[in-house]
């Protein structure tokens, strides 16, 4: 189902809900249709930086580093605007008289626990895409 189709279908009761990043759920007033989001902190979103492997592989050691450091300072420098959106974007389902509830602690860590292994399970069914997660992974344990 689209975005754009998720919206009707809570307004005629097609779904009883969704899942996306609460900015989506504020700037296409969802709260029309939905008073409450269930913050599960559970779907990952984030913004990837990617050059071509030709054209990096093309570069010397040198050049190669000034890519690798300055990708590495841009993803750093959109943490803070991200985070100041994520607070803004939650203030204004608020004051827009939603509702932001979450889980006990017992059901949340219950629910990280059910869906850690979900990523590499799906991932080993094909080896493309098992490869790519691979390359994720190995990234986000490079930069934890």
């Amino acid at each position: 189902m689209t975005l754009g189709d998720v919206l009707p279908a809570l307004q005629q009761g097609a779904i009883d809900g969704a899942v996306a990043g609460i900015g989506p759920f504020v700037h296409l007033h969802f709260g029309d249709a939905a008073k409450y989001v269930t913050e599960t902190n559970q779907p990952a979103i984030f913004l990837m930086l990617e050059v071509s492997q030709k054209w990096y592989g093309s570069l010397p050691k040198d050049l190669q580093e000034i890519v690798d450091w300055d990708g590495a300072a841009a993803s750093t420098a959109l943490n803070p605007v991200a985070l100041a959106m994520y607070a803004e974007q939650r203030k204004a389902w608020v004051n827009g008289r939603g509702e932001l509830i979450s889980l006990p602690p017992d059901e949340q860590s219950a629910m990280m626990a059910m869906l850690a292994s979900v990523g590499a399970d799906i991932a080993k069914t094909k080896p493309a895409l098992r490869e790519a997660y691979q390359i994720v992974t190995d990234a986000a344990r490079r930069v934890r």
